[in-house]
């Protein structure tokens, strides 16, 4: 059976726990081979900032897969027009690979280099493209309210997640999950929809489906004022009172203003405040989280929503942080400022 050569270009920690899986899962081991691994480079970490490998550089070194730690290192290996005496030996790997997988890598591959795979580059990404293209598709899902999700496997192609469909699978968003935990299955998804991918390879039935790019649609990367609610719309929210357009959270208004969505005309998942807020604090957990301003004795100080639920449209605040305070229960806080 022909063993695939596969080009890993990958990051965080989702990645890396996806990349040791290929390393060790008996059951995809035959049919592909890791030559090497493209991951960002060393990046300082912390107050002290002490350099730091990323998590997938971290499993090649302890499997002895060979690191890239940048595109400009790889154009360096396989240049456009290759000086006498030919490519060196990275170079040669590089053409001889079947297939590239990126998988949360966080850089956009140049067209040269997408050439070079006989199969080409293969994406993961967590949305229904041709909607939610980008960076944070599982984070716009649920602060959109969206009732479903997919995964997609897509051939690379230059411009951002526009390529064929090789493969996609609809996933049912649950009501209650926070962002991470959507990721987690998303990614437990992912993984089994590339081994069958490879399968449908070494078989030769893959099969690609153009996307409907009119319906395209891209998020963003979060920042954090994203998270910010105004103590009054907090409020509202708390008591399930309607919201004018102007309340929104900025990142679903802007995102609704962009594409001429109708502005709290959506299903009922967004319709009511309380939804709103609460679909806001699950796409946003656990960062940049969600957040308000509070006076405390003449004082401005930054509250932290830790932990917030919903229950037949009621929302409860169960876990809040002040600013330069301890995490504390809703109660104990109300009870200490009368806030709310």
């Amino acid at each position: 059976m022909i063993k695939r050569k596969i080009a890993y270009f990958g990051t965080p920690y989702f990645s890396a726990r996806f990349l040791e899986k290929l390393l060790t899962d008996a059951s995809i081991k035959h049919l592909i081979e890791i030559k090497f691994v493209v991951t960002q480079p060393d990046k300082p970490v912390g107050r002290k900032q002490i350099l730091t490998k990323s998590p997938v550089k971290l499993v090649a070194e302890r499997f002895n897969i060979p690191v890239i730690d940048s595109l400009r290192s790889l154009e360096q290996y396989y240049p456009s027009s290759p000086a006498k005496g030919g490519i060196n030996s990275v170079g040669k790997n590089l053409k001889n690979i079947d297939l590239a997988l990126i998988y949360y890598y966080g850089q956009i591959i140049p067209k040269k280099i997408l050439m070079i795979p006989k199969f080409g580059f293969w994406n993961i990404h967590f949305s229904l493209l041709p909607k939610l293209r980008g960076t944070t598709p599982a984070t716009f899902s649920l602060v959109l309210g969206d009732k479903k999700t997919a995964v997609s496997l897509v051939q690379t192609d230059k411009k951002l997640d526009h390529g064929d469909l090789i493969a996609q699978r609809e996933v049912k968003i649950n009501p209650y999950e926070k962002r991470i935990e959507l990721e987690e299955r998303l990614h437990n998804i992912s993984y089994k929809m590339f081994a069958e991918q490879i399968n449908n390879l070494t078989n030769n039935r893959i099969r690609l489906t153009p996307q409907d790019h009119t319906q395209a649609t891209y998020t963003r990367f979060p920042v954090k004022n994203d998270g910010f609610i105004p103590l009054a719309t907090l409020k509202k929210a708390l008591k399930n009172e309607p919201l004018n357009s102007g309340e929104l959270p900025n990142i679903t208004q802007e995102y609704l203003t962009k594409y001429k969505l109708p502005i709290l005309q959506r299903p009922t998942s967004i319709s009511t405040s309380s939804s709103i807020i609460f679909n806001l604090f699950r796409g946003l957990f656990p960062w940049p989280g969600l957040w308000t301003i509070v006076d405390v004795k003449g004082q401005k100080k930054r509250l932290k929503i830790i932990d917030l639920t919903i229950n037949n449209q009621q929302l409860t605040i169960n876990s809040v942080q002040l600013e330069g305070k301890n995490e504390v229960d809703f109660e104990t806080f109300n009870k200490a400022y009368s806030i709310f």
